[in-house]
């Protein structure tokens, strides 16, 4: 049995409309309802959206069933966790916090069992192979083969306990995964729309029976008029993600030179934001040169530049489904052996369009980047295409307001060199495994405030303040600081701090600032990082949300964003053994309350029990005005 399941609203949406309707009814218990349809039509949801709300407080005995009838039981009884559920899950999955934000929704008892291997996963099945589990969810791992994972499924089937396998669809188990024939149907569609006929797909390893599916409905495309060219350019990636992205820009400049369009399998990987910029660097404009959409929205795709339009298959209804599927099938324990009847909803894709398929037009010619100044820029730019070269440096140039007319003699820079414990350029210096290569030491001006960064190449000459986390624990084979305090000594408008981050979660505060005058606290800053948004977010509101956050991880692969009192220090690594790249480090403005106090000192304290990592480069304070005589 297939069904089919399009995105619509997701059940706390529906379960919310469909309180309010009872509330407003001024209905006595024991009253009946009117139908689920009727109910669909008045409130102006789709019937399955009802059903499903409806399950829900059924469950909760605010409505009861008699036979087809429905009955208004009278006031929300609390509720009660009736169901757990098993969940085995890679440990670095896009969709975990979703699973467990609707679980809890749900009052379902979920269970998490993370994985880092194929073999990690199935040895779970074996500790969850007893009379006590109720149900288990299975999410494979995305490059493994359904005949390594399907016996450990049917093997739980058959001592009757129910199990969902997710993404990966093997015949006759039960399953939730997304229509990706359908998903290729519409990205061609929507790109022969735009006027595109030459493109590659770029996807994983047809191992998995979701890359088997994307793969068979491209080469299908040979059958449709003007694309059988298009129908054999198929480029497979893995985990590795420079030697990959390396690999697709050769096809770009050898066989695939035609080429006007890609078409990637980005659902568990985020290749995308790298790939974007070294096709960048390489001069190819997207969408001007090379369109790209993408199947799977992952929510960082919504602010790349430029953002990424994508085949979506939309995450909470998904695990919506696939918890409504696991109490089904729990509630009919005694039919599980008959596999031939096994349920597999199949989930609808829909087209979400951003700017990287925008129609193909003119670009005006960006001219070479002015000769730079040396006390301008922060990092070696030659190795960068003139276009890249200018928008880092009109990133680096911009100033804030109190910057902006303040004479250079006005600033002074905090020592901390007492506590610098890691070098830059060093291997495994800076937040952990790379360095941060081209970054010189020495003077720098940044966003119109100057600052002294320390250091040198050697492992011994530290450059750098990184605090302690669950991330990194030890510098120069010293335990890492938790908490520190730099003295300042000086009368200051603003302090300045020019810092980096590593390992960063979503939206998760991980440090702070405060700042002092003797004993008088005078303001604090807290740090919270911007990190990957989760799968399941509402990328339409990211912008918004992502306004709570004052840094990002250093990695470009993350999304970078300009923040009220915290903006973007790019840095052109150039080429380097790790591959042509740039990163991100942050300035920071806290503009004191009251700049007529001498700012005694400043404490940075950080949460060691955070993934996230701090380092802290460099500090400058803004002196008032001196007074005219």
């Amino acid at each position: 049995m297939v069904a089919q399941m399009s995105y619509g609203v997701i059940l706390s949406d529906s379960v919310q409309t469909l309180r309010r309707w009872l509330e407003s009814s001024n209905l006595s218990p024991g009253n009946r309802l009117p139908s689920e349809r009727v109910l669909a039509r008045e409130l102006g949801l789709k019937h399955n959206a009802i059903n499903r709300a409806m399950s829900r407080l059924l469950g909760e005995g605010v409505v009861r069933r008699d036979g087809y009838k429905l009955f208004y039981a009278g006031s929300e009884k609390p509720l009660e966790s009736r169901f757990a559920c098993d969940l085995v899950i890679a440990r670095r999955s896009f969709f975990t916090k979703g699973y467990m934000k609707l679980a809890k929704e749900l009052c379902i008892d979920l269970r998490i069992h993370p994985y880092d291997s194929g073999g990690e996963a199935l040895s779970y099945f074996y500790q969850l192979d007893t009379p006590e589990t109720e149900c288990v969810i299975f999410e494979p791992p995305h490059l493994m083969t359904v005949s390594l994972w399907e016996p450990a499924v049917r093997k739980l089937l058959s001592h009757d306990i129910p199990a969902i396998s997710v993404r990966q669809a093997a015949p006759g188990l039960p399953c939730v995964d997304p229509d990706y024939t359908r998903a290729v149907e519409l990205a061609v569609s929507h790109l022969r729309d735009n006027g595109h006929q030459e493109m590659g797909l770029l996807t994983i390893s047809p191992r998995s029976e979701s890359a088997r599916e994307i793969l068979s409905a491209w080469k299908s495309l040979r059958l449709q008029k003007g694309l059988a060219a298009t129908a054999r350019r198929i480029a497979y990636y893995s985990d590795g993600r420079e030697d990959d992205i390396q690999m697709i820009v050769e096809k770009l400049d050898s066989d695939w030179r035609g080429v006007s369009t890609l078409v990637i399998y980005a659902e568990h990987d985020p290749i995308v934001p790298h790939l974007l910029e070294r096709l960048s660097r390489k001069g190819l404009r997207v969408p001007q040169d090379l369109a790209v959409v993408c199947i799977g929205d992952l929510p960082h795709l919504a602010v790349t530049n430029p953002p990424v339009t994508t085949i979506s298959f939309d995450a909470p209804l998904m695990q919506e489904v696939i918890f409504g599927l696991a109490q089904r099938l729990t509630r009919r324990r005694q039919d599980l052996r008959s596999h031939s009847s096994a349920p597999r909803i199949r989930v609808q894709p829909h087209l979400i369009r951003r700017a990287s398929t925008d129609a193909p037009g003119p670009m005006p010619v960006r001219t070479a980047s002015a000769s730079r100044r040396a006390d301008v820029l922060t990092a070696d730019l030659a190795a960068a295409p003139s276009g890249s070269t200018e928008d880092f440096t009109r990133m680096l140039n911009r100033r804030y307001p109190l910057t902006s007319n303040a004479n250079e003699s006005r600033f002074e820079q905090i020592d901390i060199e007492a506590f610098v414990n890691r070098p830059l350029n060093f291997r495994k210096g800076w937040l952990g495994d790379l360095p941060l290569t081209n970054f010189a030491t020495g003077r720098h001006k940044i966003h119109g405030v100057p600052f002294q960064v320390l250091g040198g190449h050697a492992r011994e000459d530290c450059g750098v303040i990184v605090f302690r986390s669950t991330s990194n624990k030890t510098g120069n084979s010293r335990v890492l600081p938790s908490r520190l305090r730099i003295p300042i000594d000086t009368t200051a408008l603003a302090i300045y701090i020019l810092h980096g981050c590593g390992y960063s979660r979503y939206l998760s505060p991980f440090a702070q600032y405060d700042f002092y005058a003797g004993r008088r606290h005078l303001g604090s800053v807290p740090l919270v990082s911007l990190g990957y948004p989760p799968p399941d977010g509402d990328t339409r509101n990211f912008e918004k949300e992502a306004m709570k956050a004052n840094i990002q991880d250093w990695w470009s692969d993350f999304p970078h964003l300009d923040f009220p009192h915290a903006w973007r220090a790019p840095v052109m690594e150039g080429k380097t053994e790790y591959l042509d790249r740039n990163v991100y480090l942050y300035t920071l403005e806290w503009r004191n309350p009251f700049p007529g106090r001498t700012i005694t000192h400043m404490e940075i304290a950080v949460d060691a029990e955070k993934p996230t990592t701090l380092g802290v480069l460099a500090v400058s304070a803004l002196r008032p005005e001196p007074e005219e005589d």
